[in-house]
């Protein structure tokens, strides 16, 4: 029903049979590949996963690591797929079908992609020292939400282009690898997409029939704590696009808490819910173990698990 992120407890075991026994020790039998792993891990997680019976449901790119980089320096968003640098798109298209490869490998269902992001300076992390610090209703926080807003929608033209571009060919290959390829809700302003690039890419790519979305609660959520974009207008667009889901909770800018140890209200997603959705814990340490598993009876006890229509 739900599937556990290695996000969680990747950097804890030094290879993939501890780490899938820890994930299938609190009770899950399935998971996620997160995109801190490399490829010997992987390979052991394929073994432990086929000995165990554990389903893989999906990958996130990029999956494995390159071997030049560690997994603490290498993030998803090391290389963009939306560059307007031709060698960085480039290799992070490369990158991508060798994620893609993995995904064919273990049998997932989706691969779940960061689509770049807009070149300008991370003022989000502004905004969020100014929310934190209790700002969010003086004028200083209207004045540099707006800013960011107009400074984006100025340079965003190039970096779209770019992402179609990448795209057009990932999605052509993703048919013959029997996969979903699925773009992300992300955290940062200046990431891409935007709740209406979202459907702007959508409408370019879905039908082939293996692109899709994927949504993230906590990106969402702290996006509209933000007063960015309102949360449920992504569910509510893009819900007939929804392969999977990022599940996680939210205590102001904080995300990835275990669902339970934050303030959010997870009965809102059930209206969004399917049978065939996939459902992740996308959690971060310092969560705990005992947090994990109260996390699955305290979703199954809000009926957010499989059985729904």
């Amino acid at each position: 029903m739900f599937s556990l992120s290695t996000s969680w407890n990747w950097a804890q075991h030094k290879n993939g049979h501890d780490l899938i026994e820890e994930i299938r020790s609190l009770g899950f039998e399935s998971l996620e590949l997160g995109f801190s792993l490399s490829e010997e891990i992987i390979d052991d997680l394929i073994k432990a996963s086929c000995k165990n019976s554990l389903k893989i449901s999906s990958v996130h790119n990029f999956c494995p690591i390159p071997c030049k980089y560690t997994a603490g320096e290498f993030l998803p968003d090391t290389f963009s797929l939306s560059s307007p640098d031709e060698l960085q798109r480039k290799k992070a298209v490369d990158l991508t079908l060798n994620s893609m490869e993995i995904a064919k490998r273990v049998g997932a269902q989706a691969l779940i992609i960061h689509a770049g992001r807009v070149e300008i300076p991370a003022h989000t992390k502004d905004l969020i020292k100014l929310y934190n610090q209790g700002a969010k209703d003086k004028p200083v926080y209207a004045r540099l939400q707006s800013d960011i807003k107009a400074v984006r929608e100025k340079a965003k033209s190039a970096y779209l282009t770019a992402i179609k571009r990448s795209l057009s060919n990932l999605v052509k290959r993703a048919a013959s690898f029997d996969l979903m390829l699925c773009i992300e809700n992300r955290y940062y302003w200046r990431e891409i997409p935007s709740l209406s690039e979202i459907g702007e890419l959508l409408e370019e790519f879905s039908g082939s029939g293996n692109f899709g979305y994927w949504h993230d609660v906590g990106h969402a959520q702290v996006n509209d704590n933000l007063g960015l974009e309102r949360h449920l207008d992504f569910l509510e667009k893009y819900n007939n696009y929804m392969v999977g889901m990022h599940i996680h909770d939210i205590d102001g800018t904080q995300d990835h808490l275990a669902p339970g140890a934050g303030v959010f209200d997870f009965t809102v997603l059930k209206p969004y819910l399917k049978k065939n959705t996939i459902r992740v814990l996308e959690i971060h340490q310092p969560a705990t173990a005992a947090q994990i598993k109260a996390a699955l009876v305290y979703l199954n006890r809000l009926g957010l698990d499989a059985n729904l229509k």
